[in-house]
């Protein structure tokens, strides 16, 4: 191997766990290679399209790489074979990637005339069986922070808190509506990282579900393990609503080393504020009317509303008449759970602007 070649491979698999993934293996190559910037070149759809992803180290412009990206004979470059790349002073090294894409390792050599350094060629022939077997975790890796992303949005967007905790209820992640809520809620507390109820006999009880249900954690999830509790305050009627279930599944091989339960809170009480300008998109909605429904949506009552739009009963009455029709309901309370149940209520904002 040559030399310098093994502290760079030992950089490209402590890579995987960076962000972006591969910076300082990226960085090292760059300098052993005497060139200007690396960079890796992911296609970005099926088969041999156009490549877009570019994945370059913290600080590196991306847009270097871009006319590269661009060129069309990248996709017909030979599998598993360095070499120079025609039209840029750059050599490459193209891969396969699961379901038929490509991913391009590219070098740039510096803009000054200087060359890359003579063994490049042997260098990147020396990485290859280490990038054929790190490089498909990229998709892998990819795929699942995607699939957590749109999971926490989901949850974020429609005011569910997540929280997981061990048998002792000491937080292990928590999401930021979970945090909205102990925060407002004013029946739960985190007391030196310990999620806990501010009455004790609810202490007691959020405990000893929680004891059970991490004790309860398998390889295999089960939908009707869980347990329900509602956690009463002073100033407000509507409970902060509180579902315990086991920790996530977990495999044999990689058993956690404590046990875990999830809490799912949820606060009625909670202000959704939906946008009017969903509602009349989606129901087909005066401006007017959307206003009405949003009201109508956060609790007010039909004369409340009226009031704060500035219009008369009769008016407010009418234009609910209407909004009955477009959204196929006949009773305010069937409108409400409508608007609340739709795609509308993923709108919610917590202090992040005013909907219409």
């Amino acid at each position: 191997m040559p030399d310098g070649v093994a502290a760079v491979a030992d950089l490209l698999f402590s890579g995987v766990s960076e962000r972006p993934m591969w910076g300082r293996f990226l960085h090292a190559l760059t300098l052993r290679l005497h060139g200007q910037a690396a960079a890796l070149i992911i296609a970005a759809d099926d088969g041999d399209g156009e490549p877009r992803a570019i994945l370059v180290p913290d600080g590196c412009d991306a847009a270097g790489f871009s006319a590269i990206a661009g060129l069309p004979h990248l996709a017909e470059l030979a599998l598993d074979q360095p070499c120079a790349l025609a039209g840029s002073n750059a050599v490459t090294l193209r891969m396969r990637l699961p379901g038929g894409r490509s991913i391009w390792l590219v070098i740039r050599a510096a803009p000054d005339g200087v060359g890359l350094a003579e063994d490049w060629h042997a260098i990147l022939t020396a990485l290859l069986p280490l990038m054929q077997r790190i490089t498909p975790l990229y998709l892998e890796i990819g795929q699942t922070e995607r699939r957590r992303l749109i999971a926490e949005h989901v949850l974020e967007t429609s005011g569910v808190g997540v929280i997981l905790v061990d048998e002792e209820a000491r937080v292990v992640s928590i999401n930021e509506t979970a945090h909205r809520i102990i925060k407002d809620g004013g029946v739960l507390s985190l007391s030196q990282g310990q999620l806990r109820a501010r009455r004790s006999a609810d202490q007691q009880l959020l405990l000893q579900h929680v004891r059970r249900k991490a004790g309860e954690q398998r390889a295999q999830a089960g939908r009707d393990r869980h347990a329900t509790l509602a956690l009463l305050r002073d100033d407000n009627a509507l409970p902060v609503t509180v579902m315990i279930r086991p920790g996530p599944p977990f495999a044999p091989v990689s058993a956690p080393l404590r046990r875990t339960a999830t809490i799912i809170l949820r606060d009625p009480a909670r202000r959704l504020n939906l946008a009017s300008a969903d509602l009349m998109q989606l129901f087909q909605l005066t401006q007017a009317e959307a206003r009405l429904a949003c009201l109508l949506a956060d609790g007010a009552s039909l004369e409340e509303s009226a009031l704060q739009l500035g219009v008369t009963r009769n008016t407010a009455r009418s234009q609910l008449q209407t909004i009955f029709a477009k959204t196929g309901t006949n009773r305010q309370g069937d409108l409400v759970r409508l608007l609340l149940s739709s795609a509308a209520a993923l709108a919610q904002r917590d202090g992040g602007g005013t909907a219409d």
